[in-house]
């Protein structure tokens, strides 16, 4: 446990960065797309390292037995996870370090984004709390759980980095158009389901299925750990 708490306390800090000034100075300094592809390759390294320190981490036994319906309900909610990430990611990438340049275009509010202008966290937001709930042991709670608060709460850091760096009149429209926490733009009326999944097309809906099919069926090779047991 140790060494998954460390790898965490890392990437946490690490991730940090783009929240801060220190974004801007190392943008400056290498030029945007080195800065991209350090920072990737560097978050890619800190991800793997999470997740071997949690596979390396003693299993001391889990805090609750998870029931069917639970398993199944979370099989579930994983479409609605894969449907945000290839939402968030289709054509036009809105990924945290990418999402500035594409919400300053005109047709920046578009697809997803009518949804739920953080796509990208709140598939991980879902994900997580899936295996948070099917991972109850220590290492398991601790790591998704982690991933959890990192993603729910990353929300708030991002919009103030894109307050920052668009301008106030368009930040402004961007915030009355679209909702941080999914569909309640639509709800209240400020957006259009039926505009969203049109701008979609059947493209990203087909993906996240195929992706959610194939997760499905290889779950138990790739991690050892059946969907249903």
């Amino acid at each position: 446990m140790a060494e998954l708490w460390t790898s965490i306390a890392f990437f946490t800090l690490f991730h940090l960065l783009p929240s801060t000034r220190l974004r801007g100075m190392a943008i400056a300094s290498l030029g945007r797309t080195a800065f991209m592809l350090a920072y990737s390759a560097i978050s890619l390294v800190l991800f793997l390292w999470l997740f071997a320190a949690f596979w390396r981490a003693e299993y001391d036994g889990a805090f609750f037995v998870t029931s069917p319906l639970v398993r199944a309900s979370s099989a579930a909610v994983m479409l609605l996870a894969f449907w945000f990430f290839v939402g968030a990611v289709w054509k036009k990438p809105r990924i945290v370090l990418t999402a500035e340049e594409a919400l300053r275009a005109r047709d920046g509010i578009r697809g997803m984004v009518r949804i739920t202008r953080h796509p990208f966290l709140w598939s991980l937001v879902l994900w997580s709390l899936v295996h948070v709930l099917n991972n109850a042991d220590p290492a398991g709670m601790s790591l998704f759980g982690y991933f959890f608060l990192l993603a729910l709460l990353g929300t708030w850091p991002i919009d103030r980095r894109r307050a920052r760096l668009i301008k106030a009149k368009r930040w402004q429209e961007i915030r009355r158009e679209t909702s941080s926490i999914p569909f309640v733009a639509i709800v209240q009326g400020r957006q259009k389901l039926s505009t969203a999944l049109a701008e979609m097309g059947w493209a990203v809906p087909l993906a996240a299925l195929v992706f959610w099919a194939l997760v499905l069926m290889f779950h138990e090779s790739l991690f050892g750990l059946p969907v249903f047991y």
